[in-house]
């Protein structure tokens, strides 16, 4: 679907922000690169087709990438993953919303994806 070249040139030419995943090493690339397509393969596309599509899964795919690269292992995401809302150290208290434990894919990847996604048009 996606391989480094195409990555790389999308956070060169068409993405501001994008240099944690040009700076990252290219095993890490490949890595975030198969993972985000792994995830985004999850999700449920209607059957249309076309090259926006094409291009817009492309875009997103990177989007998800970049995302993995810069907050996949970190505490913070990790407990938001989990549900967790709030975390105090002192007093030692958390709180969980389940219903916050969404899909893993970002905002960003979603926004390319929503107009291909069964459940997120409005029928006339």
């Amino acid at each position: 679907m996606i391989n480094i070249e195409d990555a790389l040139s999308y956070f060169h030419n068409e993405r501001l922000f994008g240099d944690d995943f040009i700076n990252a090493e290219q095993n890490r690339q490949n890595q975030a690169i198969k993972m985000a397509t792994n995830q985004i393969g999850r999700l449920k596309f209607s059957m249309y087709v076309d090259d926006l599509k094409e291009n817009s899964v492309k875009k997103a795919v990177c989007e998800q990438a970049l995302y993995l690269i810069q907050t996949a292992n970190s505490q913070r995401q990790r407990l938001i993953d989990q549900g967790v809302t709030s975390f105090s150290v002192e007093g030692l208290s958390e709180s969980y919303d389940s219903k916050k434990v969404k899909n893993k894919v970002c905002s960003e990847a979603m926004e390319y994806l929503k107009p291909y996604l069964l459940g997120c048009v409005v029928i006339c």
